[in-house]
């Protein structure tokens, strides 16, 4: 029972964290929205600030888990290419095309759209906090990651790289859970495909280009 409630209390919270008209969402809010008291956000979250990062948490460990999964796929090879050191900003943020089902074909395709806007709307928001809760949880796999980066992009500056990598993860999640995702969606797994494979050219375009344009 209780961690039914607890995972009410986590639905609720996306919901209102990732919506653009939330206002902050007031624990009240989560609680109504919840169908519980004040008082039970606080028996297991402590404070909305505990609750704020563990629906953070929530949304990314899937993420992560998706993204360590690609990682040793490239990390066994003897070079990266920028095209798919971008699909490891991307492709991690949509289970379908990963584990060869349809975009469509998934567990809970609303949370998965829910925990990518609230994603977006934390990475923008609230960049500090995602990346030390990133670093926090997933120090090892960031770690690789940065490894396999540097690797990819040699020529550029350490400042360089992090600067381009941080335009990777706010495009990527900004374009997966915005409009145009819902467009492709609409339109059905192929151009949902589509898009992602438009977007990961797009941002292995930024990601290869010259430090300095005379």
């Amino acid at each position: 029972m209780a961690a039914e409630t607890r995972d009410k209390i986590l639905d609720a919270a996306a919901r209102l964290f990732a919506a653009s008209d939330s206002g902050g969402a007031s624990l009240r809010a989560i609680a109504r929205a919840a169908g519980v008291n004040s008082a039970l956000i606080h028996y297991h979250f402590g404070s909305r600030e505990g609750l704020f990062e563990a629906v953070i948490l929530r949304a990314l460990r899937p993420v992560q888990a998706r993204r360590r999964a690609l990682l040793e796929t490239l990390r066994s090879k003897r070079s990266v290419s920028a095209e798919e050191l971008a699909g490891l900003f991307v492709r991690p943020l949509i289970p379908g095309p990963l584990n060869g089902a349809d975009l469509d074909d998934r567990q809970d395709p609303e949370s998965d759209a829910t925990d990518l806007r609230l994603l977006a709307r934390a990475f923008a928001d609230h960049r500090p906090l995602v990346q030390d809760l990133t670093l926090k949880h997933f120090g090892s796999l960031m770690y690789g990651f940065g490894d396999v980066a540097g690797a990819a992009l040699s020529e550029l500056s350490n400042d360089l790289k992090q600067r381009r990598m941080r335009f990777c993860v706010q495009a990527a999640l900004e374009t997966l859970s915005g409009p145009e995702m819902e467009f492709a969606r609409a339109e059905g797994p192929a151009a949902c495909e589509a898009l992602v494979e438009d977007l990961i050219a797009f941002l292995a375009g930024g990601l290869d280009a010259p430090a300095q344009i005379s």
